[in-house]
């Protein structure tokens, strides 16, 4: 047996006390957490054609878990329920962030991871379960520990970007999800044309005969003197829209004016404002 003099005399002392240092971070690495359901399937990855440049930037969104699920799961039911005491008593936003929503402790520990590995805060969001972020691809990749590669797309004409593997975070850390990771699978409008040929008018207040403005109305819910005030409409859409395209058509059909906010959540590789290249499909949403 080696005595402690004699490592000292040997050197092997300063050796021991390395190889102690290097457990211990890989000890440290090893409390990290996994992120499951980022990796499009391995087929589908094929072999990677190259790695994502190292200085392109990413925008992310890194999502957190609600708090009381199993409450906020019950209150969801009563909420539709017509029978329950809580039939539509709905909770302001703030309600909703002090019963269901992260902690602020949570939250600013995953800002602090964030900013820790230099990734900038681009946007809080006031119920706590979404932080957006934004960084270089080195930067990600060393924050969760991954490679993010490409590879040729299977059915489309071009190379998207994936992790090599499942993102992680340390294991005190409360997230659950980051969004932006990938761009295997785009926003895109599921909509087909169809031509009917000999198609009859169909008598309604638009132009040829079309249906539009008060025509919905009369069709599916005629007699009703209900109006809409004091309620809101949410619209998820992956496109922006031209705001005079709505005015137009509040102007053309004798409709009041609606106002709208707009609340952009901007994720993957470019960030910035979202396109108008389906600003037709969103401004169809918004009118109806």
């Amino acid at each position: 047996m080696v005595s402690l003099q004699q490592m000292r005399r040997s050197g092997l002392l300063g050796v021991w006390l390395f190889l102690g240092v290097i457990t211990a971070g890989f000890g440290a690495e090893t409390g990290r957490v996994p992120l499951n359901g980022h990796l499009p399937p391995r087929a589908l990855r094929g072999v990677a054609t190259g790695r994502l440049a190292a200085e392109t930037n990413l925008s992310l969104a890194i999502g957190l878990p609600a708090r009381n699920q199993a409450e906020l799961d019950g209150l969801l039911r009563d909420l539709y329920d017509p029978h329950s005491g809580k039939f539509h008593h709905f909770l302001t936003p703030r309600e909703f962030a002090e019963n269901f929503g992260p902690t602020e402790e949570d939250y600013q520990a995953v800002i602090d991871f964030a900013r820790t590995n230099g990734l900038t805060v681009t946007r809080r969001h006031g119920n706590r379960l979404v932080l957006e972020v934004e960084g270089s691809v080195s930067k990600i990749e060393r924050a969760f520990a991954l490679n993010l590669r490409t590879y040729r797309h299977p059915t489309e004409g071009r190379d998207f970007y994936a992790p090599d593997g499942e993102p992680s975070i340390p294991g005190g850390l409360r997230a659950t999800d980051v969004e932006g990771l990938t761009d295997f699978s785009r926003p895109r409008p599921q909509s087909h044309p169809v031509r009917v040929p000999g198609a009859v008018p169909l008598s309604g207040s638009g132009p040829d005969g079309l249906l539009a403005g008060g025509d919905f109305r009369n069709a599916y819910v005629p007699g009703v003197t209900l109006n809409g005030t004091g309620q809101s409409v949410g619209l998820l859409e992956f496109s922006a829209y031209y705001e005079s395209d709505i005015v137009s058509y509040e102007n053309s059909f004798g409709l009041p004016n609606v106002p709208l906010t707009n609340v952009v959540m901007s994720t993957g590789r470019h960030g910035g404002a979202p396109s108008t290249a389906n600003s037709s499909e969103v401004s169809l949403d918004i009118e109806l």
